[in-house]
């Protein structure tokens, strides 16, 4: 049986957020909402950003603009 083929949200995940330019920044996931479609992330900026599931890219983009960082969840281990 297959797992999935990438990070499934959960609280305390580790992510970084990609900054349009190639910067990174790392984050720790605070909450999922709608079935893992809405996270509240913290970087390490202390800033919590909401990020959302874009059904047209299948990547984490902001909330409030589709536009901006991205969301990626990395790996346990």
């Amino acid at each position: 049986m297959l797992g999935p083929s990438r990070p499934l949200p959960r609280v305390g995940a580790r992510a970084r957020i990609a900054h349009f330019g190639g910067g990174f920044e790392l984050a720790t996931v605070l909450a999922v909402h709608d079935d893992g479609k809405r996270l509240e992330v913290r970087g390490e900026t202390g800033e919590v950003i909401e990020f959302v599931l874009s059904p047209a890219t299948a990547r984490f983009v902001p909330a409030n603009s589709p536009h901006g960082p991205r969301l990626e969840l990395l790996a346990d281990g």
